[in-house]
């Protein structure tokens, strides 16, 4: 899949460049953003890019938007990884950003990714030409990373780390924690090309089964074997590894049907369907 490779290239140098400052004054802080922000597979800024690419909108359009969704993702990595949470000394093979700049400039840096996402948007040549879809886009992903997605998904989380959940607690927990920050990347993509809203539903449902899929697989491969040391809010641990590999695959389907929805109508969904191929590949 040669355009996850070339479209983190083209994220990294965009972000590498947004989040930059000449003055001295804010060294230290922009230092950990980009310590923080600067790596990553960048899975959910290329989902915007794809889905804004297959609607009709160009790299150069679209890129303020996956920027946003980025540095979401990084920001809520930052605070992830804090003490007070789920208390990680290093992220993607070094040391944890609270660990290389201290706890408090951590915490900052994260706030500061987490604002200057809405700022990428509203000051970018896009929000001038179509304010309209720039503000969609900020409502859309504003909601998704507050309390009602991925913030309240992290509280339900940090909940059930020290007790058993059942089924549907669990549900939630990945609906608004992992799958809320899929869903907005896609939409991101949607909102930027102007896409009809019948085709902003079918890539929404696209990206809900997706998301689901791939936090079941990510449970499925961090299980070693023993339910006793498994965590208490694996989907492994909560439902088996038989059900985990069933249900994933049942996502999977669905995300399929949802593409075929928009294949009929026209639309080039094999970049989709080729991650929905690595998914069932990582599973098997």
């Amino acid at each position: 899949m040669s355009f996850l490779v070339d479209d983190k290239k083209l994220i990294d140098s965009a972000m590498s460049t947004e989040l930059f400052s000449e003055s001295s004054d804010y060294k230290l802080i922009v230092e950990a953003m980009r310590y923080s922000a600067l790596g990553g597979k960048r899975l959910r800024g290329i989902l915007t890019l794809e889905f804004a690419k297959m609607f009709g909108c160009n790299f150069d359009e679209s890129m303020p938007y996956a920027i946003a969704v980025e540095c979401i993702q990084a920001y809520s990595l930052i605070h992830d990884d804090l003490p007070c949470m789920d208390d990680d000394d290093m992220r993607r093979g070094k040391p944890s950003c609270h660990i290389a700049f201290g706890e408090a400039n951590a915490l900052l840096a994260g706030d500061a990714l987490l604002t200057h996402a809405f700022n990428v948007i509203s000051k970018s040549e896009s929000a001038k030409k179509h304010p309209e879809r720039a503000i969609k886009a900020i409502k859309t992903l504003s909601g998704y990373a507050g309390f009602c997605g991925m913030v309240g998904g992290q509280v339900l989380d940090l909940e059930a780390a020290e007790k058993e959940v059942d089924g549907k607690t669990l549900w939630l927990i990945h609906k608004l924690k992992t799958v809320a920050l899929i869903k907005s990347a896609v939409l991101m993509g949607c909102y930027a090309a102007g896409t009809d809203e019948n085709f902003c539903g079918f890539a929404e449902k696209y990206a809900e089964n997706f998301g689901f899929a791939f936090q079941i697989i990510d449970d499925i491969l961090d299980f070693d074997g023993n339910y006793d040391t498994c965590e208490l809010n694996s989907y492994v641990k909560v439902h088996g590894l038989e059900k985990a590999r069933e249900d994933a695959a049942v996502y999977i389907k669905n995300a399929e049907i949802s593409l075929s929805e928009l294949s009929d109508n026209g639309f080039d969904t094999l970049n989709f369907k080729e991650l929905l191929d690595f998914l069932t590949d990582r599973m098997n």
